[in-house]
């Protein structure tokens, strides 16, 4: 198995997208792949992927990158049916997040996961326990929030019951308790990742469940 780092759209990424990304998660929680390309030629979503000696991709580990709060997104990170569990996701997610802390120096690297007490998934999908599992065991931590992912633009849907993980933090973004990250750091990542999913920051109910649980002045806590 090889892992690289894809550095122009073409023929892996479409791969990627089409016969993994598809078949991995539901399409209310898949971008476009037109929209995983630019970022990718802007420099904005990075990828890396896993292949086999005979250049099929295995897997692939896509980021987005938002420079003004220091923040990137795991945003997918997906192994090609018939392979998962069989170590090829946790060599490139470690591998993608080396990189990503060298080449960006942010101050939160997150993941957006299915709280398992509120969706089961499925065995084309993957299951949402074994998916946090997967995280946990590389100690991702949960931020105490009740957390969405935005509607992925004017035709998509938001994704609710989510939890938000963090796999790395900046000691220097820590948050006045022990324990707990600075919300002012994470609250303006999200209202810019709402802003540019939904075109504005939100104000119903549901977001403004969201926007109390940052607004702890002793930071979000870490479970």
């Amino acid at each position: 198995m090889r892992i690289t780092e894809l550095l122009t759209p073409g023929p892996q990424l479409d791969a990627l997208y089409e016969e993994i990304l598809v078949a991995s998660f539901p399409p209310a929680e898949l971008s476009s792949l037109g929209g995983i390309r630019a970022a990718l030629g802007s420099g904005r979503g990075p990828v890396w992927i896993a292949t086999d000696d005979a250049g099929t991709v295995l897997a692939g580990a896509i980021g987005d990158w938002e420079p003004g709060p220091r923040v990137l997104l795991l945003s997918w990170l997906a192994v090609r049916p018939g392979h998962r569990g069989g170590r090829v996701g946790g060599p490139l997610l470690d591998a993608a997040l080396d990189a990503w802390r060298t080449a960006y120096e942010p101050c939160l690297i997150l993941a957006e996961v299915e709280d398992p007490t509120c969706h089961t998934g499925n065995e084309r999908h993957g299951y949402a326990d074994a998916r946090l599992r997967f995280y946990q065991r590389r100690g991702a931590r949960a931020l105490d929030v009740p957390y969405f992912q935005p509607a992925l633009g004017p035709e998509g849907e938001r994704v609710p019951d989510l939890l938000l993980l963090v796999l790395h933090a900046d000691p220097e973004f820590a948050g006045a308790e022990p324990d707990t990250i600075n919300a002012d750091v994470l609250r303006e990542y999200i209202e810019i990742y709402q802003r540019d999913c939904e075109g504005d920051v939100a104000v119903d109910d549901q977001a403004m469940a969201l926007w109390r649980a940052l607004d702890r002045p002793g930071g979000v806590p870490l479970h």
